[in-house]
């Protein structure tokens, strides 16, 4: 299996104390502070770069937090390689995380897709025991005694996004949509929130699957290309609105369930032990090598204990939530009826 997108940036690694000394010393004009959404609260984690262009994409992306607030960490995004600014090549070699300060430094910041990546391991590292970072899909279905909360989970390329759309412009259920790729759930109280992110940062296949139309109909401001990729027309930050539509909500819902997407021939089989399968699933050889645990780049492990930290929040997750495999071997269509099948019918 060839690695995932995420392991192939850069590792995770402990700087020691020198560096955040040497960065100081750094001329890094452009600071932004982003208020990030959880159950029990906000993360406030600051933005501080040199790259005019990542700063604007930072703030555009994110919800504002006041200026006067105390950041609960800061990530440092250069954008030369570290001899440009006098430091040893060395430091080009990974993610450097230092847990006590509270601090990511990474050199060569280009694309703004290491800006997503750091923030969701940084938020995962800072937050408290209660509150579980999933990649993922979540969103409510029905309505009513009916209604279900969700999260689709599932590799890059296995047909979340087909699923969500077709979820859309089903007839017959309400959906709703809380956030479109990753986001908070309380694993005592099960309640998943909006990150409260202004634009989404999206590939234009997703968008386009969810809003055929997107080109057409678009407001001028809703959404800008992302110009820190080499192809321009690749990924963009984008309205939820103008994606979603009315199915967009900044409200809460709680999850009860955690779908999980798989493209595996029609007659496989999913595992049988549900959650164990979900935790144990990080890219190695087996039935579910699809899916995409929680063993990824996005994440901060660096130590044992981290790896333990989060193998402990998803169990709680999913001792407490339904969990089903949703094969994705034929049509869109039979893609949302066998998630509906599974979800709604389940008590």
């Amino acid at each position: 299996m060839s690695v995932k997108y995420y392991d192939a940036l850069l590792p995770v690694r402990e700087p020691g104390a020198s560096l955040r000394g040497e960065v100081a010393g750094i001329r890094l004009p452009y600071r932004v502070l982003a208020s990030i959404r959880v159950p029990a609260g906000r993360i406030v984690l600051a933005f501080v770069s040199d790259s005019a262009r990542l700063s604007r994409m930072f703030a555009a992306n994110w919800a504002q937090a006041d200026t006067d607030q105390a950041p609960d960490a800061t990530l440092y995004a250069l954008a030369h390689p570290a001899r440009r600014y006098g430091l040893d090549s060395r430091w080009d070699e990974a993610r450097w995380w230092s847990r006590d300060q509270k601090t990511m430094v990474v050199f060569g910041f280009g694309s703004y897709r290491m800006a997503k990546v750091c923030v969701r391991g940084i938020c995962s590292a800072v937050s408290g025991d209660d509150t579980l970072f999933v990649h993922g899909c979540a969103l409510s279905v029905g309505a009513g005694r009916e209604r279900r909360g969700v999260v689709i989970t599932g590799s890059s390329g296995a047909g979340k996004t087909t699923l969500v759309a077709g979820l859309l412009r089903h007839p017959e259920y309400s959906v709703t949509v809380l956030n479109d790729d990753w986001g908070a759930i309380s694993l005592s109280r099960g309640e998943s929130v909006s990150t409260g992110e202004t634009m989404l940062h999206m590939k234009t296949a997703s968008v386009l699957a969810l809003h055929p139309g997107f080109f057409t109909s678009a407001r001028a401001g809703s959404y800008f290309r992302d110009l820190s990729e080499r192809d321009r027309a690749a990924r963009m930050l984008v309205s939820p609105e103008t994606v979603y539509g009315r199915a967009w909500s900044t409200s809460q819902t709680v999850v009860d369930h955690v779908a999980v997407v798989v493209r595996e021939p029609a007659d496989w089989l999913p595992p049988v032990r549900d959650s164990e399968a979900v935790i144990q699933s990080q890219g190695g050889a087996g039935l579910v090598h699809h899916h995409e645990a929680f063993f990824n780049g996005s994440l901060i492990l660096t130590t044992e204990d981290d790896k333990l930290r989060e193998q402990r929040r998803y169990r709680q997750l999913l001792d407490r939530t339904a969990v089903s495999w949703i094969n994705n071997c034929s049509t869109p269509d039979a893609l949302v009826g066998n998630f509906l099948s599974a979800v709604m019918n389940m008590r």
